[in-house]
């Protein structure tokens, strides 16, 4: 098994790898800091992948690569920014195989070029555990950055895409499922998947292991003046609607029979949690949650057929988070994914 080189040899092949000819790069890799021809306004964020915390060290690490970017790319997506150029700084123990340094790289590249994404710096160090740290920096449109202390009362409550299934999808690699970058599925020893079982425990596993930002979304909502408020969805939606309430000075009801609970879910045996409390708690769905003034409801629509997006809500003037099923009206709990609780927060 090849370990890695030197490291001036690394930082060699990083300059080969993510060498860019762009206007707006005047410098890039291989000096002492990137130049770069910035817009007039910047939304800039970082965020980091563990090794034994939010991967395993059985990850394919070309999809551990993916991960790293995209999740960055969807914090840039609720500010409605259009994602510029990224930093990495990656750490690593000494016997890494090379193999698994190519296929991170090559995950991480793949997911920067799908959105124009130039790689401009970062660093490398030895480490105990396998790590990645990305910054990213996108331009904020002239309407300015979406937030999450927007919203107001009345405005409705918007959700993208399903909720759930990156969260099952986590149940699935800790019970030992495994999916490659071509989809294909391997099941812990002693399981056998059926057929028509595969597909979907795929497609689960797709949402935890590589998922996709909602930057064109953002976007749109953004440059369209029709968002008032919104947030990525990390840490679960209940989690993350307390803050964006918390932020907005509001309470909200969120409508049960609204929420997209992933379909997938109800057939999944030995989930942690039923589907609905999955669908509110688990997180790293990386969706948007975001609100619309009555106003831009009209706007709204007009764009709701590009994107897979449901009203989930309204913001009121009080300060509870609430659930409303059968005219009863129950809190939900400000619960979801913490570094340093674990998943019930």
């Amino acid at each position: 098994m090849k370990t890695l080189p030197p490291e001036t040899d690394l930082l060699r092949s990083f300059e080969r790898l993510f060498a860019t000819r762009r206007r707006d790069v005047r410098v890039g890799v291989g000096d002492d800091a990137a130049v770069l021809a910035a817009p007039s306004s910047l939304a800039v964020c970082t965020d980091a992948l563990v090794e034994g915390e939010d991967f395993t060290a059985a990850a394919d690490p070309y999809l551990v690569g993916r991960k790293a970017m995209n999740v960055n790319l969807s914090d840039l997506a609720a500010m409605g920014a259009t994602p510029l150029h990224a930093l990495l700084t990656l750490g690593l123990p000494r016997e890494t195989p090379v193999a698994w340094l190519d296929a991170f790289l090559e995950g991480f590249r793949s997911a920067a070029r799908e959105h124009a994404v130039a790689i401009v710096g970062g660093d490398l160090t030895a480490a105990r555990e396998r790590f990645a740290s990305v910054t990213v920096l996108g331009r904020v449109p002239d309407e300015g950055p979406l937030r999450r202390g927007g919203g107001g009362p009345g405005d409705e409550l918007w959700v993208s895409g399903t909720l759930g299934a990156a969260a099952a999808g986590l149940s699935l690699v800790l019970r030992g499922y495994r999916r490659d970058r071509e989809g294909k599925v391997t099941a812990p020893r002693g399981r056998r998947v059926s057929p028509a079982r595969r597909d979907e425990i795929a497609r689960l596993l797709r949402h935890q292991l590589d998922p996709r930002p909602m930057v064109d979304l953002g976007r749109a909502l953004a440059e369209g003046g029709i968002a008032s408020a919104a947030i990525d969805l990390s840490d679960g939606f209940a989690r993350d609607l307390h803050r964006l309430c918390r932020a907005s000075g509001t309470g909200a009801v969120v409508e049960t029979s609204t929420l997209p609970v992933d379909s997938g879910l109800p057939a999944l045996p030995e989930l942690p949690t039923s589907p609905r409390d999955l669908a509110l708690f688990g997180g790293e769905d990386y969706g948007l949650l975001f609100t619309v003034p009555p106003e831009r409801l009209g706007a709204m629509k007009k764009i709701a057929a590009r994107f897979a997006v449901r009203r989930v809500g309204r913001l009121d003037g009080t300060s509870k988070v609430l659930l409303a099923e059968g005219g009863a009206f129950t809190p939900l709990a400000d619960r979801g994914f913490d570094h340093f609780a674990g998943p019930a927060g």
